[in-house]
């Protein structure tokens, strides 16, 4: 009798815990609506993503490594650097650009897709000298984030 009794009790307990377990899970689950709201379009953000592109080759043109920095997201990457580092990293790029005569660089989005509030775009850059003869391709892919209502590079890696 006992043990029929420690039977039933844990069944209940098991029971009791499932259930908390499933409405739990199921009671914070979003609707459709939800989900919508916080979908990115990718198509409406495609010319904000082109514009920031065209401002990096800009800022890279001009020599303006602290603009180039400030495209990046507070908590941004680029590579392995992060934070001050970014604003060194860009620097490097700058000089490196007018001294091999490589400041003339076009960014082109191949694909850009959206996971969560991220813009994932995969692209190909070229850099070419003040003639317009090409010097170097290189692919990338970068993670935009928005950030006061701005898009920001939160990962860049060239490829």
């Amino acid at each position: 009798m006992k043990s029929s009794n420690l039977l039933n009790q844990m069944k209940k307990i098991v029971l009791f815990c499932l259930g908390m377990f499933f409405g739990f899970s199921f009671g914070h689950a979003q609707t459709a609506d939800e989900i919508k709201t916080k979908l990115i379009d990718v198509e409406k953000e495609k010319p904000f993503i082109e514009m920031r592109l065209f401002q990096y080759s800009k800022y890279l043109l001009e020599g303006d490594s602290v603009s180039l920095a400030a495209m990046y997201a507070s908590d941004g990457k680029v590579g392995c650097a992060k934070g001050n580092e970014i604003l060194s990293a860009t620097g490097n790029w700058v000089r490196s650009a007018i001294q091999n005569d490589t400041r003339h660089v076009l960014f082109k989005s191949n694909i850009i897709s959206a996971d969560g509030d991220l813009l994932i775009e995969s692209g190909t850059a070229e850099g070419r000298n003040d003639k317009g003869d090409l010097k170097y391709t290189f692919r990338y892919l970068v993670v935009w984030k928005k950030e006061n209502g701005i898009w920001k590079l939160y990962r860049d890696i060239t490829l």
